[in-house]
């Protein structure tokens, strides 16, 4: 493997690090920007420890990690947690001692900057070394920072690898770093084009839309569903979901994407069997119908209390997407919305796509 200087520096880290044992810190942060190749340094790790364990917090994440090669990548939420009991026919989850966790070597979390302080504290108390990789020019959560992104990395890379400087994405993810601004025009498959070049078949064929503002997001939902046909105002069968809230009990993570399997309707609450995007559990969730009408903030903490949060997934916003990867992107650029984070954001968009975006200004 032709290494990078910064990359051999941080390898060499990473097996000292392990070699060391319980005399060095439990933690090891590795962060560096998109196209520095910290996937491919995660996937060294194999090589250096018999039983490597790697983890992100959205599924979607996860199988990205799994297609770069990063064996059984799975949630953290999965990883370190059980389903205790089956109460009033849902599942509750606990800590999950008998974790695969506990026997191995060192655990790689990748996209840390999704993982909060209650998540973070309960994969410390496993005992086991973390290394974690992250991107530090990605946007901060919307509330708090990430339990792992507190303090500074122990190594940073900031050298786009050779092969990555070629892909037209990390080049425009590296202009809007430095202050440039996207040119109209394109830029191998991806492109840059006004609003009035928005045709009906770019958004229904992408993979994922994206926008900055909630209110954008809502109107762009409403929008999509009338293209794809879903004529009731609440959630069909097949709709596409998005989970707004945690609920570690039921093993529902805030920005996670689901399929409807189900629904009805009884009185104010709609209920509905959900799919996970990409496959797996079904879940049987309560949502306020308050959150597809739009009108969510009238409800007082009583009323929420009881019931999950979820609304429509065609268009989510880019805070939403975060950890979460798609071949085909479409975006609604609102970055100018966030001010002193406005490059952060459009870097943070652009770098959702795999393989093409369509950046509209």
């Amino acid at each position: 493997m032709d290494w990078s200087a910064q990359q051999s520096t941080a390898l060499e880290g990473i097996r000292a690090w392990l070699k060391g044992g319980k005399k060095t810190p439990q933690i090891l942060r590795v962060f560096g920007y998109a196209g520095t190749g910290k996937t491919t340094i995660a996937k060294e790790v194999q090589e250096m420890a018999k039983r490597v364990i790697y983890a992100t917090f959205t599924w979607k994440a996860a199988l990205v990690l799994r297609s770069k090669g990063c064996a059984d990548a799975q949630t953290l939420h999965s990883l370190i947690y059980k389903v205790d009991e089956l109460h009033r026919g849902q599942p509750t989850f606990s800590l999950n001692g008998a974790s695969d966790l506990k026997d191995a070597d060192v655990l790689c979390v990748d996209e840390v900057s999704m993982v909060d302080e209650e998540i973070g504290r309960d994969v410390e108390s496993f005992g086991k070394k973390i290394l974690v990789l992250g991107d530090p020019f990605q946007l901060p959560p919307l509330r708090g920072m990430g339990y792992f992104t507190e303090q500074a990395p122990d190594f940073m890379l900031t050298e786009i690898h050779r092969q990555a400087a070629d892909n037209p994405i990390i080049r425009m993810s590296m202009d809007i770093r430095e202050g440039k601004i996207l040119e109209y025009g394109n830029y191998g498959e991806s492109r840059v084009i006004p609003r009035s070049r928005v045709g009906q078949r770019m958004v229904t064929e992408a993979d994922q839309v994206l926008c900055g503002l909630n209110a954008t997001r809502r109107d762009l939902n409403r929008r999509i569903r009338n293209l794809k046909w879903f004529a009731d105002t609440f959630p069909m069968t097949g709709d596409k979901l998005v989970c707004l809230r945690n609920n570690r009990e039921k093993g529902l993570l805030n920005g996670s994407l689901w399929k409807v399997i189900d629904s009805s309707k009884q009185g104010k609450i709609i209920k509905m069997t959900v799919e996970p995007d990409g496959g797996g559990t079904y879940k049987d969730v309560e949502v306020r119908e308050e959150f597809f009408l739009g009108t969510e903030k009238s409800l007082q903490w009583y009323d929420r209390r009881k019931t999950d949060e979820f609304d429509f997934g065609y268009g989510l916003t880019v805070h939403k997407a975060q950890g979460s990867q798609w071949q085909n992107v479409l975006l609604f650029d609102e970055s100018a919305s966030f001010r002193e984070n406005a490059q952060r954001h459009l870097y943070t968009a652009v770098t959702r796509a795999a393989q093409r975006i369509t950046v509209i200004v």
